[in-house]
């Protein structure tokens, strides 16, 4: 009876999903339709290297035979400039190509859940298939992905090749692995902490040897590349990487480095910018040796990390960690904040708006409002971050120990 009922539910899963896809596919149109002039202004979906409309002004300039590295305008690789020079011209198809990415995206995370939790061995083939769609409805029916692919934001791009990199870190493809996560680093510099999950995962001399040196000779040839690209100048890099660690663009986001800079004196600046910048990478020897058996877990907190100090994030940015949440199941018994961050995060996504409004347009509020929001954004990360954590080690006390009475793990842990 119960094989029945499996395999009546794993028939009806297809059409489901084809459901589901088409439904977030009409979101996406409608809000490409409706809503686009409103999103666009949106600063927590736009920042300088995701915009797509400052990628459009550089394919211009590049047209009219202008580098597009001359003023401060472009912040995003050669690579990109040229790869969608022949698509601006027609929306429709840019339209057509971005709901194509982020359908596919949703499919390889539900593979990256598949895979993970087979690799696990804790979940049955049902709970597996169920988990899975869960883990491709959260990407797909999420509103900032709705959001992000109507208005053609860079950062679709960037959590497909993201989606990529943990699909093949979690099948062990060392190769594959190797050079997403050398396409990661040269689009934006903070991903170059995932070596610490490669050098966990992929653990022995020889593993380690061979992701440090394709992974090298891959950026650097993309480096390269993008110099041809540039008419062999290396311009490209004070508009690209040296402009995310100076910090030289304002424009308020959901991070927390613009409204700390705007208050700083000046004579300051350097030494804060130091400490900002180097704050992500205080956490990476603890985290790796804390999480030293779990190289996924590790990777999930960097990604969270990221999310939270890098100094042009948007909202976009925590799409895909996100949606795989629902991988961490067996540690939701353990989680104290979870009602706090999920209400945090939604609080957010309706409230930035509200506190731009009163700030920038009708000038009932000052920019404290805003920050506000986008304060609790990152508390909220930080939350999860934590709570993960330490549902990570406390189960990891209970099934070390053998603990049936669970009360007695508080105790243990603080001694």
């Amino acid at each position: 009876m119960a094989n029945r009922q499996y395999t009546i539910l794993s028939s009806s899963r297809p059409a489901n999903r084809l459901l589901i896809c088409t439904l977030a596919v009409f979101l996406r149109v409608l809000a490409y339709i409706y809503c686009i002039d409103f999103l666009k202004k949106r600063p927590e979906l736009n920042v300088p290297q995701n915009s797509f409309r400052r990628l459009i002004d550089g394919i211009h300039m590049l047209r009219d035979g202008v580098s597009p590295y001359d003023g401060d305008m472009i912040h995003c690789q050669p690579v990109l400039l040229y790869v969608f020079t022949a698509l601006i011209d027609y929306p429709n198809l840019l339209l057509i190509m971005f709901l194509s990415f982020d359908v596919v995206t949703s499919e390889i995370l539900r593979m990256v859940a598949i895979v993970h939790l087979k690799n696990q061995g804790r979940s049955s083939a049902e709970n597996i298939e169920r988990i899975a769609d869960l883990v491709s409805k959260c990407y797909m029916l999420n509103p900032v992905a709705v959001a992000s692919c109507a208005i053609f934001s860079l950062s679709v791009v960037c959590n497909l090749i993201t989606a990529l990199f943990i699909l093949a870190f979690v099948k062990g493809s060392l190769l594959f692995s190797s050079i997403l996560f050398s396409v990661l680093v040269q689009l934006s510099l903070y991903p170059a902490v995932y070596i610490c999950a490669l050098l966990v995962r992929f653990s022995t001399t020889k593993e380690r040897m061979l992701t440090i040196t394709f992974s090298t000779i891959m950026l650097i040839g993309l480096l390269l590349f993008n110099r041809f690209l540039n008419e062999n100048s290396w311009s490209y890099v004070d508009s690209t990487y040296k402009f995310l660690l100076d910090v030289r663009d304002l424009t308020p986001n959901v991070g927390i480095f613009w409204y700390f800079f705007i208050e700083v004196f000046n004579h300051f600046r350097r030494f804060f910018l130091w400490v900002f910048q180097i704050n992500i990478l205080v956490y990476l020897v603890p985290l790796s040796l804390t999480l030293r058996s779990n190289a996924f877990l590790l990777l999930y907190q960097l990604m969270i990390l990221i999310s939270v100090f890098a100094s042009y994030p948007s909202m976009a940015d925590s799409l895909i960690y996100l949606s795989l949440l629902p991988l961490f199941e067996h540690l939701k018994k353990y989680f104290r904040w979870g009602l706090i961050v999920g209400g945090a995060l939604s609080a957010t996504i309706v409230l930035a708006p509200v506190m731009w409004q009163m700030w920038i347009v009708t000038g009932s509020g000052n920019a404290n409002f805003y920050f506000a929001a986008t304060l609790t954004y990152s508390v909220a990360q930080i939350f999860l971050l934590t709570d993960l954590l330490y549902g990570y080690l406390r189960l990891k006390l209970v099934e070390g120990r053998g603990i049936i009475d669970e009360s007695e793990v508080a105790l243990l842990m603080f001694k």
